[in-house]
């Protein structure tokens, strides 16, 4: 999911850059969520010393949360089985969540599994972030919303990948359409596309040996 993430990052750099979006590693979620039993415990939760691999993504040059970038997109695996997709609005604090089979669990399972997210990202984004007091949007847990009537897969082993075209439909705009439109075979096709642009984008760079003149 990371090499995904990272291809997509590369592919759509340009409308990245202009709409303040960001694809990034899974990491911010599973970091997230290995602190908070420590940070939940914390009565002056605005001390709470945060990794530093968080804190790097957050300031990220040419990324920097709040001032690069104001929507984070980002794979969340939730009981180490199913993966969906976090559309994650810092200004607005927003999560809109794709969910490839949202019949697997119901709202309050997907409370349980969002709250170190929902609760954590105001502090973080104020106090590694610092963004100036007219963007923020206080200390108040994010909200979230499941987006449905998109395609269901009740295949095995497909969510991450279709959990990832979800979150890349959803950056170029209005992706509802093609949601819809996805099917069983869209995805074994989707399957190949990836593979074939993580090679172009990540393997033959590597081994590409430059001429000189």
């Amino acid at each position: 999911m990371e090499i995904l993430m990272y291809m997509l990052a590369e592919r759509h750099r340009e409308l990245l850059g202009r709409e303040k979006l960001a694809f990034t590693t899974p990491y911010i979620a599973s970091g997230i969520q290995e602190v908070y039993k420590r940070f939940k415990k914390l009565a002056r939760k605005d001390r709470f010393q945060w990794e530093d691999r968080l804190t790097e993504l957050v300031l990220q040059p040419g990324k920097k949360w709040m001032e690069d970038v104001f929507t984070i997109y980002t794979p969340m695996i939730w009981a180490d089985r199913h993966w969906v997709g976090l559309a994650i609005n810092l200004d607005m604090g927003y999560v809109d969540i794709f969910d490839p089979l949202p019949t697997l669990y119901d709202d309050k399972k997907v409370v349980k599994f969002m709250e170190p997210i929902l609760t954590s990202l105001p502090y973080l984004v104020k106090k590694v972030a610092k963004p100036q007091q007219t963007q923020f949007r206080g200390l108040k847990p994010f909200h979230w919303q499941r987006m449905t009537r998109s395609y269901i897969n009740e295949r095995s082993g497909d969510c991450g990948p279709v959990s990832i075209k979800f979150m890349e439909l959803h950056s170029h705009g209005d992706p509802l359409q093609y949601m819809l439109g996805i099917t069983d075979g869209t995805v074994d096709d989707l399957r190949k596309q990836y593979a074939m642009d993580v090679y172009k984008t990540i393997i033959l760079p590597a081994y590409h040996t430059p001429t000189f003149g």
